[in-house]
């Protein structure tokens, strides 16, 4: 059990080194949370955060981030006019 554990934390973070698992988790949730679910804005946000501080991608975190906020927030003002 610790074998494929531990292969799946080395593979993610092998998938990581430039940011990647960053990117494709954010966008998702950041559609997902236009879409579907709101609260995986909050995600979207963290990673657009993360992709900020670790690898410096200025702009591609503010979009991330941006779509996910605006899924979330839209959601809260949804439920707080009804």
């Amino acid at each position: 059990m610790s074998l494929s554990r531990g292969s799946l934390v080395s593979s993610a973070r092998a998938w990581n080194q430039g940011g990647r698992l960053y990117v494709a988790v954010g966008l998702a949730t950041a559609i997902l949370s236009l879409v579907l679910v709101p609260s995986l804005g909050l995600i979207a946000v963290y990673c657009g955060y993360k992709l900020y501080t670790t690898q410096r991608r200025t702009a591609l975190a503010l979009l991330v981030s941006g779509l996910g906020g605006f899924g979330f927030l839209w959601w809260v003002v949804y439920l707080s006019t009804l």
